[in-house]
């Protein structure tokens, strides 16, 4: 007898499995680059902040709305920046709870997959 006749074949809900396995992956990794590109806007804007408070209080300074520029104070363009710092911070948290969603999905498949078919299926990066 063939050691591939001892194997369990594999099923529809398999398939789904390793398919749901790929789409999960695949997100996690947007995810994880989505993250980065937040710290790093969310750095940038610390920097921002402790230049601004380098300015002096009567210098204006322009800031971006869209595509255009206006004019602002140090005090309202401190909050403008606060606001979006707030923000940025908002939207990272909601990131990285959904990538710990995705992280746990993840274990759970291998878990499944690996229990099926061991070492015949490759779930690694």
């Amino acid at each position: 007898m063939a050691a591939h006749e001892d194997e369990d074949p594999m099923t529809a809900d398999d398939q789904k499995k390793i398919n749901q396995f790929s789409r999960t992956n695949a997100r996690r990794h947007e995810l994880e680059e989505d993250i980065a590109q937040l710290k790093k806007e969310n750095e940038e804007l610390g920097d921002l902040t402790d230049e601004i408070c380098l300015l002096d209080d009567e210098e204006p300074i322009k800031y971006k709305f869209g595509d255009s520029y206006f004019e602002v104070d140090k005090s309202k363009a401190e909050e403008l920046i606060e606001g979006l710092a707030a923000a940025k911070k908002g939207e990272l948290e909601g990131l990285e709870q959904e990538l710990e969603v995705c992280t746990t999905e993840l274990s759970q498949l291998k878990t499944q997959l690996y229990a099926k078919f061991g070492t015949n299926i490759n779930l690694e990066e």
